[in-house]
């Protein structure tokens, strides 16, 4: 069982307003140590000729690092991404973006986790996949 819940996250993030510039995400599952989130598709923040924005991408993995570090001790507004790695796999084009956080480890300073998105109804075409470190708060 985990410290949080998705309704609580998203409560949480929606007390701090669009502080991503990216539009819609919400955290809509939490297993064990798999984070789901969704960017909801918004067809004026795509760039020319469809595709959804590296940038956005980037966010999407970026907030299921964040609520990586929430897994154990709640939400944890000053954990900072320590670093991240993302490669593009393919275009994101027609659809909302899926991003489907691991956490594999949990230091005791930093969380490891990747992130793997995809266009909602196509879990077996990854879009981009990211490799995300968390450092936890002192």
């Amino acid at each position: 069982m985990t410290a949080v819940t998705p309704e609580e996250i998203n409560t949480f993030l929606g007390e701090q307003g669009d502080f991503v510039n990216s539009g819609a995400i919400t955290v809509e599952d939490i297993v064990g140590e798999t984070v789901t989130v969704r960017w909801k598709y918004d067809e004026n923040l795509l760039r020319p000729g469809g595709y959804i924005a590296g940038p956005t991408l980037f966010t999407v993995a970026d907030l299921c690092g964040w609520v990586m570090t929430f897994l154990d001790g709640g939400i944890t507004p000053m954990a900072v991404t320590w670093d991240l790695h993302i490669t593009f796999m393919r275009p994101a084009i027609g659809g909302d973006v899926i991003g489907v956080g691991r956490r594999i480890k949990r230091g005791r300073k930093l969380i490891y986790g990747d992130v793997t998105m995809h266009i909602d109804g196509n879990p077996d075409k990854p879009v981009a996949h990211a490799t995300v470190t968390y450092a936890l708060p002192s």
